[in-house]
């Protein structure tokens, strides 16, 4: 156990180690994220100082040039020529914005490129410097308004020029100029940035020979309003905006390109701003990080120490209650909670790790019945009288009981047994249990059991896992046949009945989600003028490689996967359909699974309240298929006449015949089953049932339908008997009608 807690707190104080270095890490992260965000605000402010700085300075040369060029009488002086007038007008608003500090020089220049007036400089004047200056010639041919920067004689600076027009003629360009570095007074007054102004070397030495400025990247420093400038680091770039130290401070420095009238950059303007202050409160907050992490894993190594003591004890004492609970949670999980036996669970188990030599599986036949009437108290109370009886009957022998779900229960052989014994043991424990009555609150209940057994084989593969579902089927079958035991045989083929239907289901399905139905039709003629008077409608299931398949492969599989309503509202569809759109009478087949379920009656009675052709409409139901359950079959029956419909008993002679309860149920037409007419051409036993059927038909005012017509011979004998209509493959096959 110690060295268990020498490695725990090894572990522990790894991972608390880990822990403080991913905070440490974290919060490095967090803090120089906030350091660049403020670095990244820095340049935000860097580049809107600059941009209004450039806004107020080339605002106050508009105004100025516009003030001139919009002056009447300065205008008529330029046209004029009058340059003592244009001087002694224009000099109030040049000293006027200069003292603003808008302006450092202004003048005149004709239409044909000479300088008219320097108003800074009155007695220069004459000399043609387009050549120099192309932004004067661009705003001479242009005659628009320009904002530029660019070289003057004087120095680098902003220009605004603005066309003078007298009636509509163009005489000369007012010129507006702003040394470079207001715009570098106007960035400290609004927030006190450092700044300078570098200009492309190659072009400042063409326009201002011999200046000998500092040279950063190609660009000349003209202009600058603090000494760091001149001693930014070698790799300082105009492109880029990073951060530098410069003379133990830190500075964000951002530069800014300048374009001239071509939108060509001839200068870079460069603002730095201090951000020391921030990178030592950085520095400060990670040292404080580190000292108080150092001192959170001193203190949870000693808390690791002395904790750990206490934990192991609790650990001690939680395993023992997680190993009680466990225990509990396997007895809960493969015990019955009623009777107390192992449950199917258990037995699952058990056939996986022993050896079983057969297995019985016993269903109380009654027990819903028991349930409904007596209650689930008296229920309970009759699966435990059923366990102790069974466990009697049991007592002496290799076997083991088990409690399945609801009311089945598993006899397990876990010894080998001869045949003759192991059934004289199953029939001892079935005579046992259906021999006594159980006095339950006052009740005497009587059980009735079905039962299905399978026997080990050596021979079959996996014999001991297959038990449970042989027995299984086994006892599923036997309840489907109406018998009280069966043995399972795989001659039986209950598995490949299982598969048969399990892939028809499947198939079905599938045909349902992709619509792949279709209706046959087949005619039944009059018997005396050969007319054609109804059509039925015979489903078809369309295979997935284009096959018609017959209902007989996939009607049981539907009725069984509980799909069948789906395919009746499809006939129903398609039936209706029809009526619309032919004047043909239609039959069809109904089940009484279909008068019974809710759905697909409403759907019906829907479809009856929206037709205007009801009274073409024939629903055959099938006799053999529970219609002796007369007061629900005889209220459809009278609903759907109000209709107009009428009704036929089909198969009429394989079930229920007899004829009291076919004037029950107020039918119209009876079709005789196939298996009667058949061989009616030579049997007389045939001959007489149909004889008897036409007299009792006729005197009813029943129409008689023959199924199964197939050959002339029949179909001479059917007429000759007085059958009124003719049904079968000689006279028609079932086909869609186009």
């Amino acid at each position: 156990m110690q060295k268990i807690k020498q490695r725990a707190t090894l572990y522990a104080l790894g991972l608390v180690v880990l822990l403080i270095a991913i905070f440490i890490v974290t919060i490095i992260q967090d803090k120089k994220k906030v350091l660049d965000e403020k670095t990244s605000a820095h340049r935000a402010l860097l580049r809107n100082s600059f941009d209004l700085a450039m806004l107020d300075t080339q605002k106050g040369l508009s105004e100025l040039a516009c003030k001139i060029a919009g002056n009447r009488d300065i205008v008529d002086a330029f046209a004029a020529h009058d340059r003592e007038k244009l001087y002694r007008l224009s000099l109030p608003y040049f000293q006027d914005a200069k003292e603003r500090g808008d302006v450092d020089t202004s003048g005149f220049i004709g239409a044909d490129g000479v300088h008219f007036l320097r108003i800074q400089d009155p007695r220069k004047y004459g000399d043609n410097i387009i050549k120099k200056r192309p932004v004067l010639a661009y705003a001479i041919k242009t005659r628009q308004p320009v904002s530029a920067l660019d070289v003057t004689i004087y120095d680098v600076a902003i220009v605004t020029i603005i066309p003078i027009f007298k009636d509509n003629t163009f005489i000369g360009i007012i010129q507006t100029v702003a040394n470079i570095d207001n715009v570098q007074k106007r960035l400290n007054a609004h927030s006190g940035i450092k700044s300078a102004i570098a200009f492309d070397s190659k072009k400042l030495e063409l326009l201002i020979p011999g200046s000998k400025n500092v040279i950063y990247a190609g660009y000349s420093l003209v202009s600058f309003n603090d000494p760091l400038f001149k001693r930014l680091p070698a790799d300082f770039s105009f492109e880029h905006s990073n951060r530098y130290t410069i003379d133990t401070r830190d500075y964000v420095v951002a530069s800014r390109p300048l374009n001239d009238f071509q939108n060509k950059t001839i200068a870079m303007m460069t603002c730095a701003f201090d951000i020391t202050n921030d990178v030592a409160e950085y520095r400060q907050e990670i040292r404080n990080l580190l000292i108080v992490s150092l001192i959170l894993l001193s203190i949870v190594a000693i808390v690791l120490h002395y904790g750990f003591r206490i934990l192991i004890r609790r650990i001690d004492k939680d395993t023992q209650i997680t190993r009680e609970l466990n225990q509990k949670l396997q007895h809960q999980l493969h015990t019955d909670n009623l009777t107390a036996l192992p449950n199917r669970n258990a037995l699952i188990r058990d056939i996986h790790s022993n050896r079983f030599y057969a297995l019985m599986l016993l269903n109380i036949d009654n027990f819903k019945e028991i349930n409904d009437f007596y209650g689930h108290a008296v229920g309970d109370e009759t699966l435990l009288a059923i366990a102790h009886s069974i466990q009697e009957a049991i007592h002496d022998l290799p076997m083991q009981l088990y409690k399945m779900p609801s009311d089945e229960y598993a006899i397990a052989l876990y010894e080998p047994m001869k045949t003759a014994q192991l059934e004289a043991a199953r029939l001892n424990i079935v005579h046992h249990l259906q021999s006594q009555y159980y006095d339950l609150h006052g009740a005497s209940i009587y059980v009735t059991l079905t039962m299905g057994m399978d026997i080990a084989n050596r021979n079959r593969d996996a014999a001991n896992i297959s038990l449970l579902t042989n027995a299984d089927m086994a006892l599923k079958s036997a309840k489907k046949r109406h018998l009280n035991y069966l043995l399972y045989d795989e001659t039986m083929q209950i598995k490949q009945e299982y598969q048969h239907n399990i892939l028809w289901s499947k198939k079905l399905k599938e045909a349902i989600e992709e619509k792949r139905f279709c209706l046959y039709y087949q005619p039944i003629f009059d018997a005396k003028n050969g007319e054609v008077v109804e059509y039925e409608a015979l489903i078809r299931m369309i295979d997935s490689n284009g096959a018609i398949i017959a209902p007989g492969y996939f009607l049981p599989a539907a009725r069984q996967s509980r799909l069948y309503p789906l395919l009746s509202q499809f006939v129903l569809d398609e039936v209706f359909a029809m009526l619309e759109k032919t004047p043909h009478t239609y039959s069809l087949n109904l089940s009484v699974d279909d008068i019974f379920d809710k759905p697909t009656k409403e759907f019906l009675i829907q479809k009856l309240r929206t037709s205007s052709h009801t009274k073409r409409l024939v629903f055959e139901l099938l006799e053999s298929e529970g219609i002796e359950n007369y007061s629900e079959v005889s209220s459809f029956i009278a609903e759907v006449k109000q209709y107009g419909c009428r009704i036929a008993i089909d198969d009429f002679g394989t079930g229920y015949s007899n004829f009291a309860h076919i004037l029950k149920l107020d039918v119209d037409i009876l079709k005789i089953d196939g298996s009667l007419i058949r061989n009616i051409d030579t049997d007389t036993n045939a001959q007489t049932i149909l004889t008897a059927v036409g007299q009792f038909s006729e005197h009813l005012g029943l129409i008689t339908v023959a199924e199964f017509v197939h050959s002339e011979a029949v179909y001479n004998k059917c007429k000759e008997l007085g059958v009124d209509y003719l049904q079968g493959y000689y006279l028609g096959e079932p086909k869609p009608l186009v």
